[in-house]
């Protein structure tokens, strides 16, 4: 047997210097105007409100109970749901996180965000709050997220790892 390893490390600050780059949201019409009041609930800034939708649920989605992987390919939202675009300038750290969780569980960034959004407008984290379940995984920003894959042509399995460390 032969093992290749390519184990490369790249650092945010040898890639590019800037902090913040625009990103784009597609996000469903229905949840527009919900959408709109999170925003300026949240000093009128999405970058702040898209903070808080990965600090507050980190609970689970470092946990694993975000939707599993239902495809191979990467998983969009689906098709007829009049897509409204959000352009804004955000924190590549968050960008970078929400992609570690989009990879791992097999989803785009825009269906991950709107996942968290839903989840937000139903008023989950009043329900984890009362029930005194948002202690499960740190809201700090300071993990160590990794995201592998492992394919085996023959036996034909596939999976994908996402392993948080504190």
């Amino acid at each position: 047997m032969i093992t290749f390893l390519n184990k490369n490390l790249f650092r945010i600050s040898k890639i590019k210097q800037i902090e913040k780059s625009t990103s784009t949201l597609l996000i469903p019409a229905h949840l527009v105007d919900g959408l709109k009041t999170k925003i300026k609930q949240n000093r009128n800034s999405l970058v702040v409100y898209f903070r808080y939708l990965l600090r507050t649920y980190r609970a689970l989605s470092h946990s694993g109970m975000l939707p599993p992987p239902t495809r191979l390919k990467t998983e969009f939202q689906r098709e007829g749901l009049n897509l409204k675009r959000f352009n804004f300038l955000v924190d590549n750290a968050d960008w970078l996180e929400l992609g570690e969780l989009a990879l791992a569980f097999g989803k785009s960034r825009c269906y991950l965000f709107t996942f968290l959004l839903e989840l937000d407008l139903l008023g989950l984290w009043k329900i984890l709050s009362e029930a005194r379940l948002t202690k499960g995984v740190p809201r700090l920003s300071n993990l160590q997220l990794s995201v592998s894959w492992s394919l085996s042509r023959i036996s034909q399995n596939f999976e994908r790892i996402y392993y948080v460390r504190i």
